[in-house]
Order: structure tokens, then sequence, then C-alpha cells
């Protein structure tokens, strides 16, 4: 066998540099120990064997001290902070929390290397002799045996299975897992039956809570039963409904309870029943009752439970009429009676999950309406701060008050003494309001009073109205300087002659040679001389009226009013 071994079954690599650098490595730690005269195991290169074990006990002194927050449920009751959400739709992502916040610290998992296979494949043995610092690490020492005894309930659900791996031994491959434990046999006793002794059947079923019993000649073995059907529970019924009021495209169920309580073992089926219902379609595209309907049998003493589901993706009413009928025997005198299962549904809309729908569309339209209330407000606030507020009068700040006055009287001159005169009787018939320069408004507040008032009103009115539509005097010094001003536009209006004649008639005097002309040629010049002079006449004229109009009102207009 052990030439057959040799000679077809070739040694795994891995195996094999394993064994070479377990060899290696036990050369040099003799090497090395001799050298500086030191154990193996006080060797620095062995000694991360014991770093594992004191990160692990760290870390169980750390997660035991965490404090335990109030739960409800098995769950924080504080809630995990949470990063930004820029919107409703965007997912919520929780901070990142360790195992020990939640409350839940992880079960330290042992694992190192036995003492085993440290001494004999690892070399690492010996009796250490290196000075420890005892009196270095004694506070250390207590504290730590002071947290282990103050944690230690919690240290036992963290470190469960604390146990000294050293002394474990690992040899082999895996064990098998233990079989299953069967269940025990029953015991079965065979006995003869005499010739003479005879033989009882019964039949009886109970179906939820009504019990059937088959009439038979052995009376004295169904009094049981037909003290049964006396009990409180038990229902005299040959017929059983089940209703199913649920949301469309969610699942109702039901169940029909079955027991034998005979001595034979009886065998049923299922079979529909067709039957007319108004308002109710007897044919459906799909099916949307669900049960076993294949034929089975009930043992003595056995007991089962029918499970009927309902489920539909549509809205409607649905029925199904089912017969229970037994195949080996019959419970009833006749066969018009049967065992019938009456199945009615109702499949109505999600409520719930449609007013969920409408409480999450409420808050998107509140939320829409909130910002669009906010935004309204701020741009009405901007446009408050930045506009300017329109006035009744846009150019009133550029009119002079005789301005006004002559474009809301347009018969009247303007007479400052007699305009004060009226503003002071309208603040007396309308206390609190402006007059507004026109004589119409005036009139109409002075007929609202009575007739002595109106009359003494009406008299003022009357020798305002009468200095108002005379013309004003003029002195002696605004006619010179209104005839001066008008001079002088003249005086340019005749330069402009002069000035648009020599330029058609630069041409023909610029040249020596004399050229017939043609008459037509003088008729178009004479044309755009008169054309050209329009338009300097037409300007001289505005200019006129609007410098007799600045000296009548003393004031020069910073504007153009007809533009």
């Amino acid at each position: 066998m052990d030439q057959f071994a040799k000679r077809y079954i070739q040694p795994d690599r891995d195996l094999l540099n394993w064994e070479k650098w377990v060899k290696v490595r036990e050369e040099e730690i003799l090497s090395i120990g001799q050298r500086i005269q030191r154990q193996p195991i006080d060797m620095v290169m062995n000694l991360h064997e014991k770093v594992r074990e004191d990160k692990e006990m760290k870390s169980i002194l750390q997660d035991a001290q965490v404090k335990e927050r109030a739960t409800v449920r098995g769950e924080p009751w504080e809630q995990p902070a949470r990063l930004k959400q820029r919107c409703y739709c965007e997912p919520v992502y929780e901070a990142y929390r360790k195992p020990e916040d939640i409350g839940r610290p992880r079960i330290i998992e042992h694992i190192g290397v036995p003492r085993f296979i440290l001494e004999n494949e690892k070399n690492v043995h010996g009796i250490s002799e290196r000075d420890k610092c005892v009196r270095l690490n004694n506070e250390y020492q207590k504290y730590k045996q002071k947290k282990e005894e103050q944690y230690k309930e919690k240290i036992m659900k963290i470190d469960p299975y604390r146990s000294d791996i050293s002394e474990l031994f690992v040899k082999g491959n895996r064990p098998k897992p233990p079989s299953k434990p069967l269940p025990p046999l029953p015991e079965i006793k065979i006995s003869t039956v005499d010739e003479y002794e005879e033989t009882f059947t019964v039949y009886s079923v109970r179906i939820n809570n009504t019990v059937f019993v088959k009439e038979t000649a052995e009376q004295h073995l169904t009094n049981e039963l037909h003290n049964m059907q006396e009990e409180k529970w038990h229902e005299s019924c040959t017929s059983w409904s089940y209703y199913f009021n649920v949301p469309k495209s969610r699942v109702g169920r039901a169940k029909l309870f079955l027991q034998n309580l005979g001595t034979v073992t009886l065998r049923y089926c299922w079979r529909r029943i067709r039957q007319q219902t108004p308002f109710i379609q007897e044919e459906v595209t799909s099916q949307v009752f669900f049960f076993n309907k294949n034929e089975d049998i009930l043992s003595p003493g056995q007991t089962r439970e029918v499970f009927f589901t309902f489920v539909s993706c549509d809205i409607g009413l649905y029925r199904e009429l089912w017969e229970l009928s037994f195949c080996n025997v019959s419970f009833f005198e006749n066969l018009i009676q049967k065992f019938v299962i009456n199945l009615q549904a109702d499949t109505i809309e999600d409520t719930e999950k449609m007013r969920r729908k409408v409480d999450i569309l409420k808050v998107r339209l509140n939320r829409k309406a909130i910002r669009k209330l906010i935004r309204e407000l701020l741009n009405n606030v901007f446009n408050k701060v930045t506009s300017v507020e329109p006035q009744i009068y846009p150019y009133q700040k550029f009119l002079l008050e005789s301005e006004i006055f002559l474009m809301k009287n347009p018969v009247c001159f303007y007479h400052q003494s007699e305009v004060m005169k009226l503003k002071e009787s309208y603040s007396q018939m309308k206390p609190g309001e402006v007059w507004d320069l026109s004589i119409a408004s005036w009139r109409k507040a002075m007929m609202k009073k009575d007739f002595v008032e109106r009359m003494q009103y009406f008299g003022m009115l009357k020798q305002s109205q009468n200095i108002l539509l005379k013309p004003w005097q003029e002195d002696e010094n605004l006619l010179a300087l209104k005839h001066s001003a008008v001079k002088l536009i003249l005086s340019r209006l005749a330069d402009k002659f002069d000035q648009v004649y020599a330029d058609l008639n630069l041409y023909s005097d610029s040249s020596d040679i004399e050229i017939e002309e043609d008459f037509d040629d003088k008729l178009l010049e004479r044309m755009i001389f008169y054309i050209r002079m329009r338009d300097h006449v037409g300007m001289a004229i505005e200019y006129c009226a609007g410098v007799v109009k600045s000296l009548d009102l003393n004031r020069w207009i910073p504007f153009d009013f007809c533009q």
C-alpha cells in the first residue's frame, strides 16, 4: 500500500512548503536563541501572540462602558443624526454609527493558536524569564480588575465564549455534524380477532363547530357524539359562508376545520355548484379563489385545516359555491341535502393607501402654496422698496402751480392771491383735504353746503373768477425783454435765410465758366429753399412762444412739456 501511495499519490505543494518553513523557523529560533541567550518564548518575534488578547480585552471594556439609551421595541429612543435632505424626494442618509452606539455591541470571537501548535510547530516553548514590570503595571491591573467587576454582566454578554484557547487541541478534519435525533418508534401490538368477536363502524365528522353522525344500529357507541351535538359551541347548519372584504391586490385568507370523529377513513372531494346570482358575474377571466381542490382522505382521529385564499386585481363582487362531498358515506337521508361552502368577496379600493397618497399630496401642495406666498410677499416687498410710487400727476414736481391751474382751467388766467383765497375757503368747506386747483371741484364742494353758506361761498367765487378771467398787466421792463428776445430770434432767422441761399448758389459762384441754366433746375432750387426755410421759420416761432411764456412765469421750465 505504501509503495502504491508513493508511486501514484503526489504530496500537496502547500503542505511541503509549510513543512519546509517550519523547519527553517525552528533552526532560526534555536540559532538566534543561543546567540542572545534567551528562551524562544521571550524572543520579540514571538511576543505578538499576546497582543491579540490585550486588544480583545481593551475592546471589551470599551464596549461595556458605552451608555445604553432608552429603547422602544428594541430601538433607541433618540433619532440618529441625519445628513441634510435638500428635497423631500431625495433619500435620507443617517450618519454612521458604530454597533456599540446603537446598543448592539459585537460578540468577541476568540481566534488564536493552541499551545500544542505553538510548541511543536512554531517552537514557542520554554519558561519565560522576562521582567514584566509588575510594579509599573500594578495600578493598571487594579483599575482593570475594578472595571471587570463593575461591568461583569455586560462583559458576559459581549464575551460569552471566554475560554483558555491555549488548552484546545486541533487535529484532523472538521467533525461531522451530529445526526438529527429520530422520533421514538410507536409500539405496535399484533392481536388476533376471534371469530365470535364483532367489529363496529362509526361514521362521524366535525366541520368547524358542527358535528355530523351517521345513524347506525350501535347506539351505545354514538351516545358521546350525540352529547357533543348538545354542547353550547355546537351549530346546526349544512352550509358555511366566508366573506372577504379586502382592497384590490391584497390577500384575504380563511380556514375550514375538518376532523374525523368516527372509526372509518373518509374520502372527500370538491365539486363546483353553478348558480346564477344577480349583479354578480358568474364567469371571471381569472381565478380569484384559491384552495386545495384535490381529492383526499381523512383518517380516524385526524384533523385538517383547509385554507381559502382570495386575491383580485380588479374591483367588483365575486361569488363561488363549492360542495364538500364524501365518497364512501352519506350523512343525509336524501341526496338533495349537501355540504355547501359559500365563498363571497367584495374588492374595494385601498382607502388607506389612497389616504396616505392624499396626505402626501396635501403636504406637497401646502409646501408649494407656502413657497409661492412667501415669494409673492418678498416680491412685493422688493418692488415697493426699489420702485418709485406712481403719482397722480407724473410731472407735478416739475410743474409750477400756475401751469397746473391753467391745465385744469383753460379759460382762466393764473392769479396767485386769488388762488390762495380759494385754497383757504376750500379747506374751510372740507377740513383735512387739499384743493386740486380745479374750479369745478371747488363748485361741487360748495353745492353740498346749506343755502346760506352756499350763497356766501358763491359770492367769493364770483369775485375771484372775475379777476381770474382778466389778462395780466405787463410792465415796461417785461415788454422790453420780450421785444429784445423776439428781435434776437428774428435776426437769427434772417441769418438762416442768407446761409441757405449761399449754400444753394455756392457751386454757381465758384465756377467761372458760364453755363446755361435750365428752367427745371431753377424751380428745383427754389423748392429746396422753401422747404428748408419752412423748418427754420417754424422753429423760430416756437422759440418766440417759449421765451415769451418763460418771461411771463418768471421761470425757465426744465423740460419740454410738449414732448
